[in-house]
């Protein structure tokens, strides 16, 4: 019995408009090439040979000061980032709409979050709140861009989805951008290995220090069939990317046309042009519903929610990706009724230090019965991954109704697997209280 392999094999032959961004397209992976740290292969961790000048190229793409390749995803390079530049104690202003993964890092580095609306300016909500650094996600899952805040402190960017943007002027990447330090996946937009990522940093002093706390975060045994890849993808951007992306930009523009011109869908350009989210409500359709009859149509798409689904494309995709695309997507089948209306989102009630609450003794207890526990982990939907409950935060009747609703009209849960969360013993998690 071979499952994974069986599953895997299963899957082929399907229209991918998923992460990773290759598509499947890289040819065979060479185990010949699945190394360790020799004589002659070098060290990620204290690098001099190869590795050193793979990431001296990457920074002249990049537009960064020093860039330190990741074989452990971009989250890797999150809390390494946070344990680079933050101290216990430090106040990380984010979104609330922020990836989970920053709030491991906030707990690994002894930070605390300060959250803002999805909607708020962070340059104004930096001047109000004060914090050490600010956090901003750019661009977000859905391909949303915006400008980087002013705000006198070190501004850190999630720049997951983005890694796409060094070769392109418009959107301007994250250092181009004016960001500190950035952490890019290139597995998720270009034609890296999965978990392949990397980070930049404007100050090269910092860089080393971050380097320092890979070691903490990341496996002592890196991958070096995703370096090589890594590698890989930063030379075929630098020799073809630009051309490329305006041609993936183009097949996309058509896309949209092709899709204003269907009833009941519609699909707008939030930023990134090769994001597509397509709209289904107006069909009828809820985006789980649309989700899964593309799926029986042999198209894979990225994720769905209740309104609609998005479609990752990158340079990998091919004219007749995004025909079946267009097809599959005429053929939904919707009866046109109004969708139940989406419950505003209602977080949790902070109460605890973040890192307490994680550290904390814990028991399980089930998600509808939690009112007045307090979370010891990041509890949302997913995906785009963001917390509903933090840790830290107190589970309240709203925000258990919130998640319990969205559950119920089709999302994944995270952090409540089974129907269960983890709640923090509370002589644990307030010895440490805000």
């Amino acid at each position: 019995m071979r499952p994974i392999r069986e599953m895997l094999d299963a899957r082929q032959g399907r229209t991918r408009f998923h992460m990773p961004g290759h598509k499947g397209r890289l040819g065979p992976v060479d185990p010949a090439r699945d190394v360790t740290e020799l004589l002659g292969t070098d060290d990620l961790y204290a690098p001099s040979g190869a590795i050193a000048e793979a990431e001296k190229l990457l920074s002249k793409s990049c537009g960064a000061g020093a860039s330190i390749l990741l074989t452990g995803g971009a989250t890797a390079g999150m809390h390494a980032m946070a344990l680079a530049l933050l101290r216990p104690g430090d106040r990380l202003l984010m979104k609330r709409s922020a990836h989970h993964s920053a709030l491991s890092a906030c707990a690994l580095a002894g930070a605390e979050p300060v959250f803002v609306p999805p909607d708020a300016d962070l340059a104004d909500a930096a001047r109000e709140l004060r914090p050490d650094a600010v956090l901003v996600t750019r661009p977000d899952y859905f391909g949303r861009v915006e400008e980087l805040p002013d705000a006198g402190v070190p501004v850190l960017v999630d720049a997951a989805h983005g890694a796409h943007f060094n070769w392109w002027e418009s959107p301007p990447s994250a250092m181009r951008a004016g960001a500190n330090a950035a952490v890019e996946s290139a597995h998720k937009t270009l034609g890296a290995l999965t978990g392949g990522a990397w980070m930049h940093f404007r100050d090269p002093d910092i860089a080393r220090r971050a380097r320092q706390m890979l070691r903490i975060v990341m496996s002592s045994s890196p991958s070096y069939l995703i370096l090589q890849s890594l590698d890989d993808a930063r030379a075929w951007m630098d020799e073809r990317g630009a051309e490329a992306l305006s041609e993936t930009a183009g097949l996309c523009g058509a896309v949209r046309e092709e899709i204003a011109r269907m009833p009941g869908l519609c699909c707008e350009d939030l930023g990134d042009p090769t994001r597509l989210y397509v709209g289904t409500a107006g069909r009828g359709l809820s985006g789980w519903s649309a989700y899964r009859q593309l799926r029986e149509m042999g198209v894979e798409l990225e994720l769905a929610d209740a309104g609609g689904v998005l479609a990752i494309a990158t340079v990998f995709d091919r004219a007749e990706d995004f025909a079946h695309l267009t097809g599959a997507l005429r053929r939904l089948e919707g009866d046109g009724s109004a969708l139940p209306a989406l419950p505003a989102p209602v977080y949790g009630e902070p109460c605890a230090s973040l890192r307490a609450a994680v550290l904390a003794r814990t028991r399980r207890v089930e998600l509808k019965n939690a009112a007045g526990e307090i979370s010891a982990r990041s509890v949302g939907a997913y995906p785009p991954g963001s917390a509903i409950v933090a840790p830290g935060e107190r589970f309240t009747a709203a925000a258990i109704d919130y998640l319990l609703r969205t559950k119920a009209l089709g999302a994944a849960l995270f952090g409540a697997e089974g129907g269960f969360v983890e709640a923090a013993d509370k002589e644990d998690a307030l010895d440490a209280p805000i």
